[in-house]
């Protein structure tokens, strides 16, 4: 049920821009700050809180790892 509420979310958001979003989460390619815009864009432009909840945990989970991108 919760697959089903978070694509649910996503059919408010571009094509084209959940591309760039995917993109945006892979390892390297954006900084914290990057990856917190995303999640606020989700949550206040599309109303994706779920999804928005999601990009911040990866956000978390990247710093830990150490795969983010690094600030210039």
């Amino acid at each position: 049920a919760s697959n089903m509420r978070r694509a649910g979310e996503l059919t408010k958001v571009p094509d084209e821009r959940i591309l760039e979003i995917y993109n945006a989460l892979r390892p390297y390619r954006s900084t914290m700050e990057e990856l917190q815009a995303i999640a606020d864009e989700l949550e206040n432009r599309y109303g994706a809180k779920i999804n928005a909840n999601f990009v911040r945990e990866a956000a978390n989970v990247y710093k830990i790892r150490g795969r983010l991108k690094e600030a210039e």
